[in-house]
């Protein structure tokens, strides 16, 4: 039975309303949020599956509603990472073997694509053993957070900054989610 995919992109409106870009490069020019729009929309139309959140007009709370809603078996949040680090990263629920094998994957197929440094798969939980992101603790699906590369590191920046840079991202994900999930 094949698998009910969801790409969501990460950031675009606060719970105010409001814009929210998520991380910023150096020089002000790229915004996270439009980035990873462009990397789920390049995702998504590889696996032919749904695409949550492509207008940014979603906050983090109704982005996992409508995921919640979508009666999916696996949902990947598009993100870029910020903080002074390298490479790509994808954090998934503690518990779950679907979700390290799609995270390992995802990691392997970006960084061979993109030629940056695989972070690997990774939990990071709150100080109650919890999932620290939201999107991965109160998703019903199995969920991934894709950390693509970092928007602050001008050479991470160079691979995606591009249409074509956002398509190899983007495809890299799908490749690697056709591989995990089958």
């Amino acid at each position: 039975m094949k698998k009910k995919i969801c790409i969501c992109v990460g950031h675009g409106s606060n719970a105010n309303g409001g814009y929210d870009p998520g991380a910023i490069s150096k020089d002000g020019k790229y915004h996270e949020h439009r980035l990873a729009k462009k990397i789920a929309e390049y995702a998504a139309s590889y696996l032919n599956c749904d695409l949550i959140n492509q207008d940014g007009k979603l906050c983090l709370s109704k982005r996992i509603a409508q995921v919640n809603k979508g009666n999916y078996d696996f949902c990947a949040d598009i993100h870029l990472n910020a903080g002074g680090g390298a490479g790509t990263e994808v954090y998934y629920y503690h518990g779950s073997p679907t979700g390290k094998k799609a995270a390992q994957e995802i990691c392997k197929e970006i960084s061979k694509e993109l030629g940056v440094k695989n972070r690997g798969a990774k939990v990071k939980l709150n100080d109650k053993g919890k999932d620290w992101f939201g999107f991965i603790r109160l998703t019903e699906p199995c969920a991934v957070l894709v950390e693509s590369v970092f928007i602050d590191n001008n050479g991470d920046l160079d691979k995606i900054k591009t249409e074509a840079g956002c398509k190899k991202c983007g495809e890299a994900i799908g490749r690697a989610l056709e591989k995990a999930l089958g």
